[in-house]
């Protein structure tokens, strides 16, 4: 890559990063492009010349905060020449130059296709004052970790795909990240390679729906399937544990399963979304699945794989959902009793099906079913990880426990957050503790010889 001339050593980074594991992926990306062109990187914002937000537009929620963090920076910018305020990621594409108009003080505005661009128009925007918006998709860009300047030194993300081509009603991940595209195989056995020579134990295989890997993408004249990528990155030497998300229920094959199953470092966890727990509203959110297909899909997982760590999304409150609606959801909770679920009120996203339903649920009505939803999935999680107790658990640590004393902390194959007391743990290290409590959804316990 070709570095920069100008001399931007003291140009200092401040970056914020919103939503999912691409957007921490991409960021490290960002920060490590800096880096190679002369930039430094700060975690305290009074201390920037430069502040930057990789956004998320998946919910209101967080394009609020954006936005109320760029209002904040109005006056700041104006404070002192050659200050740069950016916004990167997926409201870059929703909203490009409709971003500059909210917010003119605004430098640059650039989506998650464009990144290679961002420490060039940083320095335009610093010595001319010019602004500019690079939105456009790359169907060949996919960016890449930099083993020089991991923000872990033994765990990377490793982006496989990007886009989506299921248009859930809801969802604006085709129009934020377009269409599905697969990144070939080549490339990413080759980059899980690298990190293992770097030191990397653990990898995670991002895409907005892994299961459809490998469509459009020819390997010896045979289309690989993402069974079939999983069992290679999973026998890379060095590579200890390997991750994935999201698999998508509807197209969730017997033959990932089994390679589940079957592959020592692929690791006893999978994240499952199924939104909502009734099948009129899985038809209106145009999800092509039923309740019964989701359950028959957990049940033989779960019958494949021992003490296997499921985890999902649940809306409530999408357009017309009714009070029977909800109570199937909350009945599925019962039948699966995840290990933990991540749970949202409907959002309307413009230019989506379901910001355009005339039958939108109040306000007070998604507050008190979200209420009731979350007291339910705490139990079963709080329940799940009571059942740990007296086990030993593999831990890969982190790092040193912020609120534990004299503790570290690290993560189970199954994706639990395990604290222990000890010295002289690095980030790394893998280590066998026996848990003796919890805490909802945290288990404590003893190092093991």
């Amino acid at each position: 890559m070709e570095v920069l001339s100008n001399d931007l050593t003291e140009k200092k980074v401040f970056m914020e990063t919103f939503g999912c594991q691409s957007n921490v992926l991409e960021s490290n990306h960002v920060s490590s492009l800096l880096l190679k062109n002369q930039f430094s990187l700060t975690k305290q914002i009074e201390d920037a010349d430069v502040i930057l937000f990789n956004t998320c537009s998946i919910r209101q929620h967080a394009e609020d905060k954006v936005f109320s963090r760029l209002g904040q920076l109005a006056d700041w910018k104006k404070e002192k020449e050659g200050r740069v305020v950016g916004v990167l990621g997926c409201m870059a594409t929703s909203y490009k130059e409709h971003l500059m108009e909210r917010a003119p003080h605004l430098d640059l505005v650039v989506g998650p296709d464009q990144y290679l661009k961002v420490p060039q128009v940083i320095r335009e925007a610093s010595q001319t004052g010019k602004s500019q918006v690079l939105a456009d998709f790359d169907p060949v860009y996919f960016p890449e970790n930099d083993t020089e300047h991991l923000s872990q030194p033994h765990k990377a993300f490793i982006e496989i795909m990007k886009g989506c081509d299921k248009f859930c009603t809801f969802c604006v991940v085709p129009f934020t990240r377009g269409r599905e595209i697969s990144r070939p195989s080549e490339d990413i056995v080759l980059e899980t390679q690298k990190l293992a020579h770097a030191g990397v134990k653990e990898v995670m295989l991002l895409g907005q729906n892994v299961n459809s890997y490998g469509l459009g993408l020819k390997s010896k004249g045979n289309t690989i399937t993402f069974a079939q990528l999983l069992r290679e990155v999973a026998r890379v030497d060095g590579i200890e544990r390997v991750r994935f998300m999201t698999s998508h229920p509807l197209d969730l094959p017997d033959e990932l399963i089994e390679v589940m199953a079957t592959e020592s470092a692929v690791c006893e966890s999978i994240h499952l979304p199924v939104q909502c727990g009734s099948d009129r509203i899985l038809k209106r959110m145009s999800r092509k699945y039923s309740v019964e297909h989701y359950l028959e899909r957990v049940q033989k997982l779960r019958s494949s794989i021992k003490d296997l760590f499921i985890t999902t999304d649940l809306i409530v409150g999408f357009p017309g959902e009714s009070d029977e609606d909800f109570q199937g959801t909350m009945d599925l909770l019962d039948q699966v009793r995840y290990d933990a679920v991540y749970s949202f009120k409907y959002s309307p996203r413009v230019g989506t099906v379901a910001a355009r339903m005339l039958d939108q649920v109040a306000e007070e009505a998604k507050d008190e079913r979200l209420a009731r939803l979350n007291e339910k999935a705490w139990k079963h999680a709080a329940e799940a990880c009571a059942s740990r107790l007296g086990k030993v658990e593999e831990v890969l640590v982190d790092g040193p426990a912020d609120k534990t004393p004299g503790g570290f902390y690290g993560k189970s194959r199954q994706n639990r957050t395990v604290v222990f007391l000890g010295q002289g743990y690095q980030a790394g290290d893998v280590v066998k503790v026996k848990v003796d409590r919890h805490k909802v959804a945290n288990l404590y316990g003893i190092v093991q010889p």
